[in-house]
């Protein structure tokens, strides 16, 4: 068994935490680690893009998650030692009795759709999360023209565009009123950022459409971000398509059911 290690940049007790479960792995499982994680515990590290094992173990917060996913290969187990960390299956705690569940083979791998991007033909890195098209200027409207496919779905003026996956449902798109959907469902979901008219709700789109999004005016630059970890400079010239990826993001799950996990990090946080 090939195991990654990948950490939150500059973050030595992230590394402390790979030491422990290396102390605890068998000998024949085989540890790679990302160079941040290399350059902590003195080991040999590979370039995010270059990583590839059996099972991924991040350590960090959402955004690990999301950049482990963005570049490297294999299923992703995401260790939390952020704040919501609702991509991570693990928290504190939980760790050494998860590396000895992971030992017995006790975890299965989900599979959630990621979205393809395109701006004038040309391939951006994949979303797990979400595609962000935003006002590159703070209390700056927009003006959107949105499509899917042979489809005009709405002209609206809006701060921004969030196009998400199932699993990005629970993240941005969700805090701008949009629906939670089922991580393992085949779906894509349209939302807005302040909406200048109410009635701009947001939508759930099937697999087999493509979305696209038009900046509607002259000298209305945007930014275009994917999972907040890439952005790009976007205008009304340039034209924005939005897919479902031909690859799927990997979990790792230990036996924590979604609904735990949005009752634990969504509905009892607001609560709290």
């Amino acid at each position: 068994m090939k195991i990654g290690f990948v950490i939150r940049k500059d973050c030595e007790r992230c590394a402390h935490i790979v030491q422990r479960i290396l102390e605890i792995l068998p000998p024949d499982w085989e540890p790679v680690f990302e160079k941040e994680a290399a350059r902590f515990l003195n080991r040999k590290g590979k370039d995010l893009e270059k990583l590839q094992a059996d099972l991924i173990v991040t350590v960090g917060g959402d955004g690990t998650v999301l950049r482990t996913l963005q570049a490297a290969k294999g299923p992703v187990l995401g260790i939390n030692m952020g704040g919501l960390g609702f991509l991570s299956e693990v928290e504190i705690g939980e760790v050494e009795s998860t590396v000895f569940k992971l030992i017995r083979g006790e975890y299965r791998i989900e599979e959630s759709l990621k979205l393809k991007v395109t701006v004038n033909g040309i391939r951006l890195p994949d979303s797990t999360n979400e595609v962000l098209v935003h006002s590159d200027r703070i209390a700056k409207i927009r003006r959107f023209s949105i499509s899917t496919s042979n489809n005009f779905i709405d002209l609206t003026a809006a701060d921004g565009v969030i196009v998400s996956t199932p699993v990005g449902s629970t993240s941005y798109s969700f805090s701008a009123g949009g629906p939670v959907i089922y991580p393992t469902l085949r779906a894509m979901v349209i939302s807005y950022l302040a909406p200048f008219i109410a009635r701009s709700r947001a939508i759930v789109i099937p697999p087999e459409d493509e979305i696209q999004v038009k900046i509607i005016g002259e000298d209305q630059p945007c930014i275009l971000i994917i999972d907040g970890q890439f952005q790009t400079e976007v205008s009304a010239s340039d034209d924005i398509r939005i897919t479902v990826s031909e690859n799927n993001a990997e979990f790792v799950t230990i036996g924590h059911s979604f609904f735990e996990r949005m009752r634990d990090k969504l509905i009892k946080n607001v609560v709290d």
